[in-house]
């Protein structure tokens, strides 16, 4: 069966679209690991998406290890994008297990996806145990990210080592449900906050970017690391590039940034 598929990226973050509404495709855990491998398509995640509405789209998120996923930022704006290229639509809400996510085109440069209201929930001090100087919190913004503040970033090994730790000695029951996102401390640049982060996506593993983690990142900071400030802003630095997070005053998480499209193909499973 041929299938129909557009390649998208955003700052790294790649992503197949595929439209269901037009084609059918066989979601098996096979067909989604066969398509993800770089040795046919390749990316971190695929979106299976219905455009049978373009303003109102349905859509499932498959991680490329064949696990599925409630939410991925940088792929709403991806999404986003496509729409707006093929049905030239400004203004879209996206679905996903049964949560709906408004997005926008803000220019040619970006686009912004409201993500909704954040909920935390502490990580026991006891998981910090033999990891001096840590601290972390679970922020869920329609998936879930162990945000843990890490003083090295460049140190991957490092950064493993928490993770295994943490999936191992603590969320043990949770970590199928877990992405981590590991956070330096803030800096200011140019009269703009940055945080720089690094995030490893359950299913998918360090990424370039994560929107998810860009903004659960952003929520740490805004609202529980610090006094909430309504409409005020971060810049989250990341290996593919910068997002802007956006507290608004509903106190949701508004996510801003690039997304673009790379190639259009059939693919013979």
């Amino acid at each position: 069966m041929k299938t129909l598929y557009t390649k998208m990226n955003s700052q790294g973050n790649d992503f197949i679209v595929i439209d269901t509404s037009s084609q059918n495709f066989v979601q098996s855990q096979e067909n989604i690991i066969a398509i993800s491998s770089t040795e046919n398509v390749g990316c971190d995640q695929v979106l299976l998406i219905d455009t049978s509405q373009p303003d109102h789209v349905n859509c499932k998120i498959y991680n490329n290890d064949g696990s599925s996923a409630c939410q991925c930022g940088n792929g709403l704006r991806a999404i986003m994008l496509y729409l707006h290229r093929k049905f030239s639509v400004n203004k879209s809400t996206i679905v996903i297990c049964n949560k709906s996510y408004s997005a926008d085109i803000v220019d040619e440069q970006r686009i912004s996806v409201n993500l909704g209201v954040p909920t935390f929930s502490k990580i026991s001090g006891e998981a910090f145990d033999g990891f001096n100087k840590l601290r972390g919190l679970i922020v869920d913004i329609g998936n879930k990210h162990a945000v843990i503040q890490n003083h090295n970033l460049d140190d991957i090994l490092s950064l493993d080592q928490v993770h295994s730790f943490l999936a191992g000695a603590y969320v043990n029951s949770m970590q199928n449900d877990l992405n981590f996102t590991f956070i330096q401390e803030g800096m200011t640049r140019d009269n703009k906050n940055y945080l720089r982060v690094k995030v490893k996506e359950r299913g998918a593993g360090f990424t370039k970017s994560c929107g998810s983690g860009a903004s659960a990142a952003a929520a740490y900071h805004l609202i529980y690391n610090e006094n909430v400030i309504k409409n005020s802003s971060i810049m989250i630095q990341q290996e593919g590039g910068v997002l802007e997070v956006n507290l608004d005053t509903d106190g949701s998480i508004v996510l801003t940034g690039p997304s673009e499209l790379e190639q259009e193909g059939v693919w013979d499973e």
